[in-house]
């Protein structure tokens, strides 16, 4: 990534100005490019602290979009066993029921004096 920062703190360090009759004090533009450069190096400090948070967090969101998908998938798997277990539920149910209805037709059979096995 290329910067548009056209100075850092070293280029504010050396910069030298020709001197003139009416010039600034050298001493004070000094000192205040000491202000300047020490401001310089705590944002290019901050900047590189905020740049390697920033590719720590990419780097989870990239682990927790791969858990997502995982759990995605995972959810997916299991919603259609589910509704194959309600199916077999529901199948499960009637056949009950039909065992019941047989049960109950073998029983009205010997009370009636007759073997259902024999038939």
């Amino acid at each position: 990534m290329k910067s548009r920062i056209a100075l850092d703190s070293n280029k504010i360090i050396d910069k030298t100005f020709s001197v003139s009759v009416k010039g600034y004090r050298a001493l004070e533009v000094d000192e205040f490019l000491d202000v300047v450069a020490n401001d310089y190096e705590a944002f290019e400090e901050e900047f590189n602290k905020i740049n390697k948070e920033l590719e720590t967090l990419r780097n989870q969101n990239k682990e927790y979009f791969k858990q997502i998908s995982e759990l995605e998938a995972k959810n997916t798997m299991l919603s259609n066993k589910i509704s194959s277990i309600k199916d077999d539920t529901a199948v499960s149910i009637s056949n009950l029921d039909l065992l019941n209805r047989i049960k109950k037709l073998e029983d009205a059979l010997y009370k009636a004096g007759i073997d259902p096995t024999k038939m």
